[in-house]
């Protein structure tokens, strides 16, 4: 890549930059502080997606799209509701400004389906497949599974004391949380995608499957975020200077999205930065288990470990998030509506980018959308040796 090709790319970050500052001052601007109800924020979210779809369909306004969804971060600041009301709001925030943010990256001669479609196959990285529709049993009854989980856990949580001998539990019980709404996640687009007669990238992978803390990151939580971010943003630029360094750049960043996020939602800095800290560790864990070649134990074995290693660390992050829902968990007598706002939002989710991917991707292949790979995405992350795609190798890819 030469030298101007280098500047053309850095310019390019200057705008998701420049929104992500406008949003901040939104938010922190002690002049203007009003108190909106929930309703009013769900349509400033729609709002805000139907301004970037506008923008997006015309190369000369594209990039007017994406300082408006900065602009709209700071709407889930002011929202008159409950800490995880308005933490769910900022998370979905993001995908207005993820859709306006992608084209940057897209081929200049790309059309406005082919601009959408790069973001919906995680920048060109996955394909979407036209398969028979089914009614799948296997799935629906993980979901169902998975959903007592939750529900259990809850009930844990709701009831265990947050002190002395029952802080393990508690955080145990939050960790079956996190892991009982990541397979949610997963079983319902599973069933989605299958109902509709498609197959297509998934947000989540069942985590609590990965053989290493590095699949556990790169291939099964939050799949998107590492693709259309954490890759071509922090850790493809940053490679070249060196592996180790672009491995702790991603995760730092993780970390101060993580707090800020958390801070935006409870008002609290310091379980905020806790929760950063977690996030920050990581790359501790990834390395380890590169050293002891975890990706050579028997299965069996490399889950235990990558379950372990996440364990360990996992209070830094699971105790901000029970602090995040316990005013929502307190607020019912019960967890049956808690669980089932939480399978509504992931199924809600889930439809949101199946429907997504069914209307941008003809013919459902990404080879369709001839999309040539960028210097940033993936070509340039295809170029860095596998075994440090700032994570490992699952056994399913090797």
């Amino acid at each position: 890549m030469n030298a101007d090709q280098q500047s053309r790319k850095r310019k390019k970050l200057l705008w998701p930059l420049a929104a992500i500052i406008i949003g901040a001052l939104v938010a922190a601007n002690p002049c203007y502080e009003p108190h909106i109800p929930l309703s009013l924020g769900v349509a400033a979210w729609f709002a805000d997606l139907a301004l970037v779809l506008i923008f997006l369909a015309s190369p000369m306004t594209e990039r007017l799209g994406i300082l408006v969804s900065g602009l709209f971060f700071g709407v889930p600041c002011f929202l008159w509701t409950l800490p995880l009301s308005r933490g769910l709001l900022m998370c979905c925030m993001a995908f207005p400004f993820a859709i306006a943010t992608a084209p940057l990256f897209a081929p200049p001669t790309a059309n406005f389906r082919a601009r959408l479609a790069y973001f919906f196959t995680w920048m060109g990285t996955r394909k979407i497949e036209r398969r028979a529709r089914s009614f799948d049993v296997k799935s629906l009854l993980r979901l169902f599974t998975a959903t007592v989980a939750l529900a259990a856990a809850f009930a844990c949580v709701k009831m265990v004391s947050a002190a002395g001998f029952w802080l393990p539990v508690r955080w145990f019980a939050g960790g079956v949380m996190i892991l009982g709404f990541a397979e949610m996640a997963t079983a319902s687009h599973d069933f989605l995608a299958a109902m509709m007669g498609f197959s297509a990238p998934a947000l989540m992978r069942s985590p609590f499957l990965s053989t290493s803390v590095g699949e556990f990151w790169t291939k099964r939580w939050n799949v998107a975020a590492s693709a259309l971010v954490f890759r071509p943003l922090f850790f493809a630029p940053l490679a070249r200077q060196g592996m180790v360094l672009a491995l702790f750049a991603v995760f730092f960043a993780s970390g101060v999205g993580h707090a800020l996020l958390a801070y935006m939602a409870m008002l609290r800095w310091k379980i905020s930065l806790i929760c950063g800290a977690f996030f920050v560790v990581q790359p501790l864990l990834i390395l380890a288990e590169r050293r002891m070649n975890v990706r050579r134990w028997p299965t069996a074995a490399a889950r235990g470990w990558t379950l372990a290693a996440l364990a360990i660390t996992s209070p830094l992050f699971v105790e901000p998030v029970i602090e995040f829902i316990t005013p929502s968990l307190d607020a019912t007598n019960n967890v049956l509506a808690p669980t089932a706002f939480a399978l509504g939002f992931a199924m809600v989710v889930n439809a949101f980018f199946l429907v997504g991917q069914f209307a941008t991707c003809p013919g459902f292949k990404s080879t369709d959308l001839t999309l040539e790979p960028t210097t940033t995405a993936p070509s340039a992350i295809a170029r860095l040796p596998p075994s440090f795609n700032f994570g490992e190798a699952s056994r399913r890819d090797e």
